[in-house]
Formats: structure tokens, sequence, C-alpha cells
């Protein structure tokens, strides 16, 4: 049903495409017409097509696919905002008596997301360095002034591949970390021939390692073939533990598999490990709190909790998250604020509990990110 319903909205939002250039541009000729209804209709089964293709197999002519339908995918959810935009400033002036010169809107219309979209697009392979401070309480001093390398939701697959995370790679060394963290979705779930360049992650130099956790899209691969090719690396993936880095807590919480519901106060507190006296940093894919109760996996998409009062009794000093990507593009920047009351980007203070929710480092879906930065985010501990 769900699948249903997103075909649905795809279709309609390429008819909207085909009736505004139909209209804007006065085509009363029905040949062109159907050329244009034609063009449409190809783009969005190649779109539709190309979402299928990438979860299939992996290959040059696949990821072609998917990175130009990635770029048109981008290019027409810029477009539709606008166009809806655009027949608001139409109706307007009629109401108030005045005439505009349709053609010429339309043109400003599609050029303007045409270079919205080449602005997104760029975003996308030039993430920014993030550079915040943290000052955590009882932090050892052998852990101050000290930098957390945090990276999330960085979705390697059909369009993100291997020179990304070479890059990404370079640019973590160059901040000469000592740890990294990658707090999920690290995979983006299609077939996307990772086994090939995943020693790359290896290559990070971080004086007492990479950890990481899971989160939905390793789920969305098959949870069991993901941690498969993981678990390849040298880095330390933690499904619910916790240990011990010179005194700073690291808990990784993995993330809900599907049907799976999970108790993650429970789970931090009986681990025998647990000092709530020390300094504590938990690994969580989505920014919500760990409840008192059993989190459920669909709740985190739609009915979040973000009440951290249990992480703060139970002595979390700081939660690491990732999953929302700030939206990515707008209107959904809006959607995730109102969705995660707030708490859907950045560094926030409850109590004595902090949270970081990164905007990701990577991207889903569109080729594309212009309602927030792509990160690496430095953390300076003090």
């Amino acid at each position: 049903m769900f699948f249903v319903v997103i075909l649905g909205i795809l279709f309609g939002i390429h008819f909207a495409v085909y009736d505004f250039c139909v209209r804007a541009f006065s085509i009363e000729d029905k040949i062109v017409q159907v050329k244009i209804a034609l063009g449409l209709l190809l783009l969005f089964a190649g779109l539709v097509g190309s979402m299928i293709l990438s979860r299939l197999t992996s290959n040059l002519f696949t990821k072609i696919v998917s990175v130009s339908f990635g770029v048109w995918f981008g290019f027409l959810l810029n477009l539709f905002w606008l166009i809806l935009v655009a027949w608001l400033a139409i109706g307007a002036a009629r109401i108030f008596g005045q005439s505009l010169n349709l053609q010429l809107f339309a043109q400003i219309v599609i050029a303007a997301a045409i270079l919205w979209s080449l602005f997104g697009m760029w975003n996308v392979f030039h993430p920014v360095v993030k550079n915040i401070e943290i000052e955590l309480a009882n932090l050892p001093a052998e852990w101050k002034g000290k930098t957390i390398v945090q990276l999330s939701d960085v979705h390697l697959g059909g369009v993100l591949g291997e020179n990304f995370l070479r890059k990404i790679v370079n640019d973590v060394n160059q901040l000469k970390p000592e740890i990294v963290v990658i707090t999920g979705d690290l995979l983006d779930g299609s077939a996307d021939g990772f086994e090939s360049y995943v020693h790359l992650l290896d290559e990070i130099q971080s004086k007492q390692g990479v950890y990481f956790v899971t989160g939905n899209h390793e789920g969305y691969r098959g949870i069991a073939d993901s941690l498969r090719i993981l678990h390849g690396t040298k880095m330390h993936i933690l499904e619910d533990e916790i240990v011990d880095l010179s005194g700073l807590q690291l808990i990784g919480i993995a993330y809900p598999q599907i049907g799976e519901h999970k108790n993650i106060r429970k789970i931090i507190a009986d681990n025998p490990v647990f000092d709530s006296a020390k300094t504590n940093i938990l690994l969580l894919h989505s920014p919500t709190g760990i409840g008192a109760s059993e989190t459920k996996r669909q709740d985190l998409y739609w009915k979040p909790n973000v009440d951290f009062t249990d992480a703060e009794e139970l002595g979390i000093d700081l939660q690491l998250s990732g999953h929302t990507h700030a939206g990515q593009l707008f209107p959904f920047t809006l959607l995730t604020k109102w969705i995660y009351a707030g708490y859907e980007y950045g560094l926030h203070r409850i109590g004595n509990f902090q949270i970081y929710i990164s905007s990701g480092t990577g991207v889903w879906g569109p080729t594309e990110r212009n309602g927030s930065r792509s990160e690496i985010v430095a953390i300076k501990l003090r």
C-alpha cells in the first residue's frame, strides 16, 4: 500500500509539470502535448525503474541510471515546488487585476529550478566539516581537547560510491581524530558493489578506532548481509554493547529490526560494564529518547520519542544521532522539524544531557541537498 501511495505521488508530480508546461506555454498542438506527456511518462517509468534496478544488481549501467534519475528526481521536486509558488503568484496577480507574461514567467521558474538543483547537486559531493565544542561532566583528563569525528547517513550505494568514500576518508584523516563514530546508514540498501571498496574504511586514521552502529538502511539491505560485509573491516561494530575507552564509555545501540521491540534503557542499565558515574556517550541512529519502555521500529519514523529524561537520569552525557538528514530538501526540512519537534538537527542541551543530530554525510533518494548541508562533524571535547 505504501509503495502504491508513493507511485501515485510521483505520477501526480509529473502530471503537474505537464499541466504547467502546456498551460504556461499555451501549447495547443495535440501532437506536441502527446510528445511532452510521453516524455514525462518515460521519465516517471525510468525513475521508478531505477529505484527497483538499484536493489537488484550493480554494474556501470545501473550506476549511470541511478545517478541520472537521482538528478532528475531532485530537479523534479525543485520544479514542482516552484510551480506551486508560480500558480499562487499567477492567481494573486489575477485577483488584483494584473497581467503576467506566462511564458516568461515559466522560463524564469524552470531556470530557477535548474540553478537551485545544480547548487543542491554540488552540496551532495562537497560535505563541509562542522566544528563544535562540547563540555562534558567528569571528562577524563586524557580526553580533554581530543576530537571525536562523527559520520552519519553516508548512504553508500547507487549514487555515492568509491570515490565519495575515498574523499570522506581523506577529509576525516586531516582532522586527526581520537576516535571516529558512524551513527548508522553507512550503506544505502542497494546492490551497490560495496564489497569491492569496503577496505577503504580501514584507511581511516583514528587513534582509538572506528565505532559503528546500524541504521534503518542496513536493515533494508538485509542486516545479515550488511553485517557480514562490515565485519570484514577493522571497524568495531557495537550491537547493544558498551566499551570503555580510557575512562570514557561508548554505548552503541543497534537500530531495531522489523518486528523487533527494544527496551533501550534496560539494555544499558543491565549491562555489567555500564557506570553512570563515568562520561557516557550514546550512539543511536535515530535522534530519539531511550524511553522507559519498549522502542518500536515504526515509532522511530512517525511518532519519535523526544523526551530525553530517561537518558539524563541514567547518566548519559551525550547522544550522537543522525537519520533525519535535517530534511535534505525543502519542504522536507519543515516536515522533519515538525516530526522531531525541533530535534532534527544540531546540538541541544536538556539539563545535564546533550544530543547532537547530524544532517548526514551523504544523501538518500534525490541526488540533491539544498535544504541542509552534508557534513563531517568534528567534536572537540572539553
